[in-house]
């Protein structure tokens, strides 16, 4: 090669390749000093897949906040930053204030997994592979919360700027909106999972940018390019396969995709990106199947109304169908324990068979729908029973409802006596009621073992407070107004529906579109939810509060605007 063409080379001819470099040289040094291996045991093998996803990892996030750094200047991301940093700022003082977080029993599980460089896949190998990178990064249990919230910050504060600069032109009504958008991304339940590491949290925000991507390329002007079709891509096929739930995705992005055909560059086929949305969803479906070694993640899709099908169903008649669903489910356990939920024997007493084939899960699916569609109603009642509770409405027992909002107040990390033990021994709860839980072991034991830096809580007491509070309970295990308001999926679905029969009238099917996000999840979850927990519905109920008090503020801009130009 001649001189003057090696002149003419340009490492740094793209802000792509800055950024590269800066999490290079972050990476070098967190492997050469030992920083990025402080967390987990030691061991003799290199771990190179590891090494360099968490390479991947670090110019994600160098690339993401230098993309906010380099534009400054703009008003719109100048708002975002602003935001973005409100949110960090007050939410790591909400973490320090409950230090070391809202750690939970898959938390724990993840954590101990990932320390001897085990891919825990029980919540997906997406998440397992999110630990590492996260603990590579910072070397200690918090550290994946604190590194999440940064993530969220820069969602947030995009997301919320980039619908308030394409909606609203007047400067004082846009603060407003944005204001106004950002009290759900802080609302108890939103906060609670953030301060956690269920990967719920990051998948409620990828959906907010998502939505506020598309609702705002169909109002700007701009022609987007592939490499914005390639980002709507990559975050739709997250939203498809991170919870199974969100497969619904697949049929949706083209839909969406028709209403801004208008805006997406001539020379780009839709119809290739709907099926490498399709195709690559299928696949990781597939891959962490797997992964996990069974289908038994997807069968606790069935089990909420399981027990009372099984049950109820003629022996005689529907002799052939609990054939082959006893293949797979052992039907005996749940004859043997009819009182008990189906999640329940899942953990306790081995409900699920030990070995079963593909064939044998796809005939038990099948067997499975041909009970429910027999018995209807018998399938319908513990499905909404399941839905009342989980969306705040009922508990499990008076009263009580921690039970099953899975804030985990019971399962004290440091006390000598978990919370719940308390409330039983002073008699504030009975003991008939919440037996499952005086039965649990305490996570205690499973947090000492993590051997994690930053442990201890800056302030015990305050820490408890806090999270009651975050609860909405109190400390005789009483709800509060807090939880009758937050905890409360009813109260943004009826704004949501309100919203959604407006766009309707008002024959805008772009929006009413979008909207369909939320009842999408909401009638998926509520036909495959194991346990009264709201997190289930978190992006529901994130994005139709998020989506509501836009449209809510539209309406009454448009109104205004209409007004003055008479």
């Amino acid at each position: 090669m001649k001189i003057s063409n090696i002149r003419n080379i340009k490492l740094f001819d793209s802000e792509e390749k800055k950024s590269f470099a800066i999490a290079l040289v972050i990476w070098l040094v967190m492997n050469l000093t030992g920083w990025a291996s402080m967390y987990f045991k030691p061991t003799d093998e290199l771990h190179m897949e590891f090494i360099l996803l968490h390479l991947a990892f670090l110019y994600f996030l160098v690339h993401r906040t230098k993309h906010f750094i380099i534009n400054i200047k703009d008003d719109k991301y100048k708002a975002a930053i602003c935001i973005a940093a409100v949110y960090f700022i007050f939410n790591i003082i909400i973490l320090f204030l409950i230090w070391p977080g809202l750690m939970r029993h898959d938390d724990l599980m993840s954590f101990l997994y990932t320390k001897s460089y085990i891919l825990y896949v029980w919540q997906h190998f997406i998440t397992g592979i999110y630990y590492f990178v996260c603990l590579k990064t910072l070397p200690f249990a918090t550290g994946l919360i604190i590194i999440q919230l940064y993530i969220i910050a820069l969602i947030t504060g995009y997301s919320i700027s980039n619908i308030a600069f394409a909606y609203v032109d007047d400067p004082r009504r846009r603060k407003i909106l944005m204001a106004i958008l950002f009290l759900p991304v802080n609302f108890l339940p939103v906060m609670a999972y953030s301060l956690s590491g269920y990967r719920i949290a990051l998948y409620t925000f990828f959906e907010l940018l998502f939505i506020s991507e598309i609702i705002t390329i169909k109002k700007q002007d701009k022609i987007i390019g592939k490499n914005k079709l390639a980002d709507l891509t990559v975050l739709c096929i997250m939203l498809a396969v991170w919870r199974t739930e969100g497969i619904y995705y697949i049929i949706l992005f083209p839909i969406l995709l028709i209403f801004i055909k208008d805006k997406i560059e001539k020379n780009l086929s839709i119809m290739f990106y709907c099926i490498v949305v399709a195709a690559i969803s299928v696949l990781i479906g597939k891959l962490n199947n797997i992964a996990t070694g069974s289908s038994n993640y997807s069968l606790t899709a069935t089990f909420m109304p399981l027990p009372d099908l099984v049950l109820n169903a003629d022996k005689a008649k529907d002799k052939d169908i609990l054939s082959e669903m006893d293949k797979v489910i052992d039907l005996n356990v749940i004859y043997q324990n009819p009182d008990e939920t189906a999640e329940r024997l899942f953990w306790d007493k081995d409900l699920v068979r030990k070995e079963y084939s593909d064939a044998d899960y796809k005939k038990y699916m099948g067997a499975y729908l041909k009970l429910v569609l027999r018995y209807p109603l018998r399938a319908f009642k513990p499905m909404w029973d399941n839905f009342l509770a989980s969306s705040g409405i009922t508990t499990v027992e008076n009263g009580y409802p921690l039970l099953r909002s899975n804030i985990y107040v019971y399962d004290t990390l440091f006390e000598e006596q978990s919370e719940m033990e308390r409330l039983i021994d002073e008699k504030i709860i009975p003991q008939t009621a919440l037996y499952e839980w005086s039965e649990q072991p305490s996570t205690k034991n499973a947090w000492d073992v993590t051997d994690s830096m930053f442990k201890k809580p800056i302030n015990q007491k305050l820490r408890m407070d806090i999270i009651r509070m975050i609860g909405g309970i109190n400390s005789r295990a009483r709800i509060t107004v807090l939880y009758r308001i937050f905890w409360n999926l009813f109260i943004p679905l009826i704004l949501i529906i309100f919203c959604f029969i407006y766009k309707i009238l008002k024959r805008d099917w772009f929006m009413a579109t979008v909207i369909l996000t939320v009842f999408g999840r909401v009638a998926l979850v509520f036909l495959t939810s194991s346990a009264t927990y709201l997190m289930y519905y978190l992006p529901a109920y994130m994005s139709a509060y998020i989506m509501s008090f836009f449209i809510f503020f539209m309406m009454f801009y448009n109104g205004r605007r209409s007004l003055y130009k008479k």
